[in-house]
């Protein structure tokens, strides 16, 4: 759990039912769930209730005491109302329920269970972690400038003002470049790459926005975009277009020296092993050809070999079969 840029500096946010927090106490909320620390969450809680359901990312604290099998800190969140039933961990869109029975918490699942099925303990629901940024008016004007493609304007502020270009919590923390990426606005991208703007390495939605088109991605990649980009769960992007099926978004990224096998927290897999998870044969196939290690994971529940038996993809185990037997 990697702790993001605009983290680190104290900056107001909105959390549960708009009520006002700053980011350095809901990372201490998400960081001390992540750790199963009861005494600094109840602490928290009593000093501002609301952080109990407090969101970075679309992530709120039951998210890590589930995914890290911290079962009487899931039970005291569960007391205090702080899991919506409805709420889908961000990118892969699972419920915490199949999160817990991945990672053999049998116990948590039927917590969360009986939780669910008692609606009149719910006293949390949807999304909040709105971060209001310190924004001078010339950085408010710089980015709807780029946002809104306005090249020639963009090129006069940054004549007087190249620092701007540097400043990584632009777009959400994002960078200066994500918008023009994924609107695929190849001459704002060059403008601002010569003005030497960079992808950060650590970033949220890379997936969606860097990596949208192909043909933008292989420009950033030739233009010296990192291919260790990963988000604070340590997803790298090889993991996303692993999980997706991307074929030649993956051969991208490897041919510019990826790292075939790191281990990502959500999952403790492989991007080979979240292939084998969400079935794509295909996939699988190629990375497998590439070098990838089909034995690695950060737990053995997660083996791409696991994944694929407990997923009931057939096609994929016998093929992992071939490989792990060698």
């Amino acid at each position: 759990m990697i702790q993001p840029i605009e983290m680190k500096t104290e900056l107001p946010m909105y959390i549960a039912n708009k009520a006002t927090s700053t980011t350095i106490q809901v990372w201490k909320m998400l960081y001390a769930s992540y750790e199963g620390d009861i005494d600094t969450v109840q602490a928290l809680y009593k000093k501002t209730p609301e952080l109990i359901y407090a969101q970075y990312n679309y992530t709120p604290p039951i998210h890590f005491a589930v995914r890290e099998g911290h079962y009487h800190l899931v039970e005291y969140l569960l007391q205090q109302g702080a899991y919506s039933p409805d709420y889908k961990t961000y990118p892969f869109l699972d419920s915490l329920f199949t999160v817990a029975l991945d990672r053999g918490y049998d116990d948590i699942a039927f917590m969360l269970q009986q939780y669910t099925d008692s609606p009149t303990r719910h006293k949390y629901k949807g999304d909040n972690g709105e971060i209001l940024y310190k924004r001078r008016p010339l950085d408010k004007h710089f980015e709807e400038t780029v946002d809104n493609g306005y090249l020639d304007d963009a090129e006069k502020l940054l004549k007087v003002n190249p620092e701007l270009v540097h400043d990584e919590t632009f777009f959400w923390a994002e960078g200066i470049l994500m918008m023009p990426a994924k609107d695929n606005n190849k001459a704002m991208v060059e403008l601002l790459l010569s003005y030497s703007a960079k992808v950060p390495v650590l970033l949220k939605w890379a997936q969606a926005y860097y990596f949208k088109h192909l043909d933008m991605a292989t420009y950033l990649m030739n233009k010296g975009m990192n291919p260790g980009v990963m988000s604070w769960h340590h997803v790298t992007l090889l993991h996303d277009m692993a999980q997706k099926g991307f074929i030649d978004k993956a051969d991208l990224l490897i041919k510019h020296g990826a790292d075939l096998n790191p281990v990502e927290e959500e999952y403790q897999s492989t991007p080979l092993g979240l292939a084998a998870r969400w079935g794509h044969l295909p996939m699988v196939e190629y990375l497998l050809e590439q070098g990838a290690d089909p034995h690695k994971a950060g737990a053995d529940w997660a083996t791409p070999l696991a994944w694929a038996k407990k997923k009931g993809h057939t096609e994929i185990e016998n093929a992992l079969l071939k490989y792990t037997s060698k």
